[in-house]
C-alpha cells in the first residue's frame, strides 16, 4: 500500500513540475544574468542582474520599420523598444533604438551602465508581419 501511495505522490510531483515549466514559458518567468553576460527577454519578461541592484523589463516594441532582407530600401529603418529599468527601487522607462540593415548590436548608456542590445527576429520578407510574441531582446549589460 505504501508503494502505491509513493507512486501516486511521485506522479503528482512530476505533473506539477511539468505544468510549472510549461507555465514558465507562457507567462515569461524572470531571468537572472550577470554583468557582461548576454541574455534574452521576451516582451513582458524581466531580468535581474546579479550582484547589482538592477532589474530590466522588456515592455514592448514601439516601432519596427526595419528594411526586410528581401527588399531594396532607400532607408534602413529601425526598431524602437521600450524597457523598464528599476535601480535601487527607482523605476524609469528607457527607449532603445537599433538601426535596420545591420547585424550589429546597438548601445545605450544609462546610470553608469552600458547596454549592448539587439532585437530579433530580423524581418525576412516585406509582407510578413512579426508577431509581438516572437520578439526577443538580446541584451548585455556592463559598466
Amino acid at each position: 500500500m505504501k508503494i502505491m501511495n509513493m507512486k501516486k505522490y511521485g506522479l503528482h510531483i512530476l505533473a506539477f513540475v511539468v505544468i510549472a515549466s510549461l507555465l514558465c514559458s507562457f507567462i515569461a518567468c524572470g531571468v537572472k544574468a550577470g554583468l557582461d553576460e548576454e541574455f534574452s527577454l521576451a516582451i513582458g519578461q524581466s531580468a535581474t542582474i546579479t550582484g547589482e541592484n538592477l532589474k530590466i523589463t522588456f515592455k514592448e516594441v514601439l516601432e519596427d520599420n526595419r528594411c526586410a532582407r528581401d527588399v531594396i530600401c532607400i532607408q534602413a529603418g529601425r526598431i524602437v523598444s521600450l524597457v523598464g529599468i528599476t535601480e535601487d527601487g527607482t523605476s524609469q522607462e528607457v527607449i532603445l533604438i537599433q538601426p535596420g540593415m545591420t547585424d550589429q548590436h546597438a548601445e545605450k548608456t544609462y546610470s553608469g551602465y552600458r547596454f549592448t542590445f539587439g532585437v530579433e527576429p530580423y524581418p525576412e520578407e516585406a509582407d510578413k508581419q512579426i508577431k509581438s510574441g516572437e520578439y526577443r531582446l538580446l541584451l548585455t549589460i556592463n559598466r
